[in-house]
């Protein structure tokens, strides 16, 4: 399953226009996709199917979030922390309603990121002091309501992106970037925000604390049945660059939708990468930014044949 934003709906990640960022590509999703198979779209259930045919709950193909075809992905494009409640509830009740889940003995995983629509509408008109702390008791309750309904789960909390640090570092945009840039995030851009850009940054570095302490909250590793793991490769997140005509560094747009914002296909499959990674390391030795895509998966061992939570690292 999967509770997000935008970014967990997929969209635009098939655009070829910026009306089609739009678009609820959820079968290509990164983090819930099943759509075709990981040699078509790198995506986490993709590369699960290789180990367990019988997965379900992956997104199927194109849809919105209450259609059939989105399966056990809850993401709402615009979505902020305080929906994650509701969507968690909304997530159980389509859990606990499939025939093909039992519910009792199957391993469940859930992928959680959430935070961007906070950083790019909202924190630029609440208390950023109580905001982080919001955040922190907005994600135990999230996980106390998964934990009393599922048994069996894990649920691996991705690192919101400090997206103060990533999108001010973008070099070479075309005009339109910079437009949807100020439209789709103005508490970052917007120009009567400009004066507290380094409190946003600070706050989104709390933000991201706050997601590590719920993550290693004691109050999910007290059985054997429910584990919660943060995932951080967002965490210190550096954005390819390549050489334009002129010899100059730019950022790579390839790994963006037509909006700069949203990922692409290519975006996502290493983004997929990078986390896939993130599963296989041990707490405490996880990278805490991306690589190439395809160019490295790690692999459980043989003394370690399984995802790393707080408990078995």
């Amino acid at each position: 399953g999967a509770l997000g934003d935008s970014l967990t709906a997929g969209n635009g990640a098939a655009a070829s226009s910026l009306v089609h960022v739009y678009t609820e590509n959820r079968g290509i999703s990164w983090s819930i996709g099943g759509q075709g198979t990981w040699r078509e779209f790198l995506t986490l259930p993709n590369m699960l199917k290789e180990f367990n045919p019988q997965l379900v709950g992956y997104s199927l193909k194109d849809s919105l979030s209450h259609h059939r075809a989105s399966q056990f992905n809850t993401g709402e494009a615009g979505a902020m922390s305080n929906d994650l409640p509701y969507m968690a509830g909304q997530l159980i009740k389509r859990i606990r309603s499939d025939p093909r889940v039992d519910l009792k003995n199957d391993w469940k995983l859930i992928t959680l990121m959430m935070g961007s629509n906070d950083f790019c509408v909202d924190i630029c008109y609440v208390d950023t002091k109580t905001t982080p702390e919001r955040h922190r008791r907005n994600l135990i309750k999230t996980l106390d309501i998964l934990k009393k309904a599922l048994p069996r789960t894990l649920v691996q909390i991705v690192i919101s992106p400090n997206l103060n640090a990533i999108l001010k570092q973008f070099k070479g945009l075309r005009p339109l970037c910079q437009f949807t840039h100020g439209f789709e995030c103005p508490c970052l851009f917007g120009l009567a925000h400009q004066n507290r850009q380094r409190e946003f940054y600070e706050l989104i570095r709390l933000w991201q604390q706050a997601e590590f302490k719920a993550a290693s909250d004691p109050r999910y590793q007290e059985t054997e049945d429910f584990a919660v793991v943060a995932q951080p490769f967002t965490y210190d997140l550096k954005f390819p660059v390549r050489r334009d005509v002129n010899g100059n560094n730019v950022t790579d747009l390839t790994y963006l939708s037509e909006d700069c914002f949203h990922f692409s296909q290519k975006g996502y499959s290493r983004a997929v990468t990078a986390l896939w990674n993130n599963m296989m390391e041990p707490v405490g030795k996880k990278n805490t930014n991306w690589g190439p895509e395809f160019q490295h998966f790690e692999c459980p061992s043989e003394t370690s044949p399984y995802i790393f939570t707080n408990k078995n690292s």
